[in-house]
């Protein structure tokens, strides 16, 4: 069954900058796994630059050695995730009520550790769009010191494709 694409909204912003509230408009995540704060640019087609201010109130920091307030380097996969997709609905459509992304792939490769008052910049770029399927890549950076870089794929799938699930 093929719909028509839903139109991408228009950011309320005048620039290419999104703020949190807008971001929500673009995830089905919400409280606490909504992991990008703000976008601070963006081509579609091209790139997203996100941001994510980390801090010692995250639900994950409470748990994860929390003597030292280390972010967990799996909740930068999930930024660097969010951030994909909301570049693949900007450079595409936007997602249907009876749509949604799955993460094919995620290749990483950490090189610090992020702690609590670090503000995470993530520089994702599109490397490919072929139908439903984008392949995405990223540079995240504190300050001018790189802390990871991500290698991703995801498609968009519609409910129905999945066939039953049990939710």
């Amino acid at each position: 069954m093929t719909h028509a694409p839903v139109p991408v909204p228009v950011p309320a912003t005048s620039d290419s900058t999104l703020g949190f509230t807008e971001i929500k408009q673009w995830l089905r995540h919400r409280h606490p796994m909504i992991y990008i704060d703000r976008v601070l640019d963006h081509r579609p087609g091209e790139y997203l630059r996100s941001m994510l201010a980390v801090s010692g109130t995250m639900d994950s920091i409470a748990g994860h050695f929390p003597e030292r307030g280390i972010f967990p380097a799996s909740h930068l996969i999930q930024a660097f995730a969010q951030s994909g997709i909301i570049l693949y609905q900007l450079s595409t459509s936007a997602l249907r009520d009876d749509e949604l992304t799955l993460i094919g792939s995620v290749h990483s490769k950490f090189h610090k550790i992020v702690v609590v008052g670090d503000q995470v910049v993530f520089d994702v770029r599109s490397d490919r769009i072929t139908g439903n399927t984008f392949l995405f890549s990223c540079r995240a950076t504190v300050g001018d010191q790189q802390v990871a870089a991500f290698r991703g794929s995801l498609i968009r799938v519609t409910v129905e494709q999945l066939g039953r699930q049990l939710w």
